[in-house]
Order: structure tokens, then C-alpha cells, then sequence
């Protein structure tokens, strides 16, 4: 009997932004989608329209979005304050994760298992993994601003910080994304669909 599938069902119960005030919770189940949703269409703005001849697959982003946060089921989200406190942190965080990593590779059948650790243990060695980590940083400043626009100043280090990376990509197809389709999130659904 393989637990993979059951552990994987917990990411719902993971809380992220846990050490600040939300107005809406967030889990990494939630953010999971979004990245992988994001992750797709940045390959795809990338090929269309800024590929230079190559291109990026976008399916194989989808996937390794659909993984990127798998490992949180046995460490939690570490909120990023803590996880960067000191070198000594983000090394000790990163070995905690590897071992979170295997342990979920080891749920699933023998055979099977190569097919999962690049996506699981290996994501960050993939060709498509800057498109990746682009969508999962876009996911955190999504929310960010919808926070803020709350009226939830908690957020507002965060929204700036986030904001600052993304705009340190230097990749064309994030300010793409941030210029058509970011706005968006600051509407009512009523303003969404009387738009013309």
C-alpha cells in the first residue's frame, strides 16, 4: 500500500503566511493550483512572444509546479523571515526539505519512484524551473496585493519585497503577467464581467 497520494491530499491543511494576520487563510494546496496555472501561461508568453527562436514546455512547467511545495506536508510552509534568518537557517531548512523530499519519494512504489524525484528532488536542476519559481514568486505577490487592497497592511514589507524580485527576474514574460493580468485581481467579479 503506497501513502503517496494521502500525504499529498494534506497539502489543504498546510496554512501559508502563517505569522501574519490574513484576511483571507491561503492554504498550499490553493497555491499550488495558482503556480501551476501561472507557470503554464508564463511558457506560453514566453513562446509566443519572447522566445527568441527557443522554447520553453510549458506542460512539463505545470508539473513541476504541481510538486514545487509537495515536501511542506512534513515541514510545513517555514515563513520566509525565518527560513532566511541566517545562513546557519537556510542551511539546516534546505537539508530538512531534501529529507522531506525523499520521504515522499519513498511513499510511492520502487519502481515508480524515478519517475517522481526529478520532479520532487531534482525540480531546480529542470531547464523550465526559473519559469517555475517566476509563477510561485507571482502567487506570493498576488496575494500580497489582494491583502493590501483589503486594507491589510501586514502584507505591505511583503508586497514590496516580493514586488522588487519580481521586477529583479529580468524575464519580460513576469511583467507581462504583472502588467495584463495583475490588475485584474484588485476587481469585483461585478467589475470583472461589466467590463467591456
Amino acid at each position: 500500500m503506497s501513502h503517496f497520494f494521502a500525504i499529498l491530499s494534506r497539502m489543504k491543511f498546510i496554512r501559508r503566511w502563517s505569522l501574519m494576520r490574513n484576511t483571507i487563510e491561503e492554504n498550499v494546496q490553493e497555491h499550488t493550483l495558482q503556480t501551476a496555472m501561472i507557470a503554464y501561461h508564463l511558457c506560453l508568453l514566453h513562446n509566443r512572444y519572447y522566445a527568441d527562436g527557443g522554447t520553453v514546455d510549458a506542460g512539463r512547467a505545470v508539473l513541476l509546479a504541481l510538486y514545487h511545495d509537495a515536501s511542506e506536508v512534513f515541514t510545513g510552509d517555514m515563513p520566509t523571515p525565518v527560513k532566511y534568518f541566517s545562513p546557519v537557517m537556510r542551511r539546516t531548512y534546505g537539508e530538512v526539505e531534501e529529507l522531506a523530499q525523499k520521504r515522499l519519494v519513498e511513499t510511492l512504489p520502487e519502481d515508480l519512484q524515478p519517475d517522481y524525484e526529478p520532479l520532487i528532488c531534482h525540480a531546480e536542476e529542470d531547464p523550465v524551473w526559473p519559469f517555475v519559481k517566476a509563477a510561485d514568486t507571482l502567487s506570493a505577490y498576488l496575494k500580497c496585493l489582494q491583502e493590501k487592497h483589503a486594507g491589510n497592511s501586514e502584507f505591505n514589507e511583503a508586497y514590496e519585497t516580493i514586488g522588487t524580485r519580481l521586477q529583479n527576474l529580468g524575464m519580460p514574460e513576469v511583467q507581462h503577467f504583472l502588467r495584463d493580468y495583475a490588475p485584474s485581481f484588485l476587481l469585483s467579479l461585478d467589475d470583472m464581467n461589466t467590463e467591456s
